[in-house]
């Protein structure tokens, strides 16, 4: 777990270095940097800027989520499938696949809340 954790810290801290910063300038002289162009496509030219930064964050984390999802039942269930009948294993592997669930379900709930609170927003 602590391996995973600390390639996890390692691809964040690779992604937050890399990050250029944006400085204000004139619209017409300057080119769109990628922070840039990943908000005009995802919310076109007339935009408000808030909104459509919550739905790319939102649209990001959905997939975000998914891919870890996807991941951590796959894990999961090799462990299960390794267990070779050991009573411990396979009820730690069961309480995993049980978090994981449980993870997954709370953050369709915090979307479902999302959607609610906000009736414009339009996430994925």
């Amino acid at each position: 777990m602590k391996k995973v954790l600390s390639a996890l810290t390692a691809i964040i801290l690779t992604f937050s270095v890399l990050a250029t910063p944006v400085f204000a300038a004139d619209k017409d002289k300057a080119e769109n940097t990628g922070v840039e162009t990943a908000i005009l496509t995802t919310c076109g030219q007339d935009s408000d800027g808030v909104g459509c930064i919550l739905r790319l964050v939102v649209d990001i984390m959905s997939i975000g989520i998914g891919i870890l999802g996807v991941i951590g039942i796959t894990i999961v269930g090799i462990q299960y499938l390794t267990a070779g009948g050991d009573e411990g294993k396979v009820k730690k592997s069961k309480q995993r696949m049980f978090e994981i669930v449980i993870g997954l379900v709370a953050y369709v709930v915090i979307y479902a809340a999302l959607r609610w609170l906000l009736p414009n927003f339009n996430g994925v």
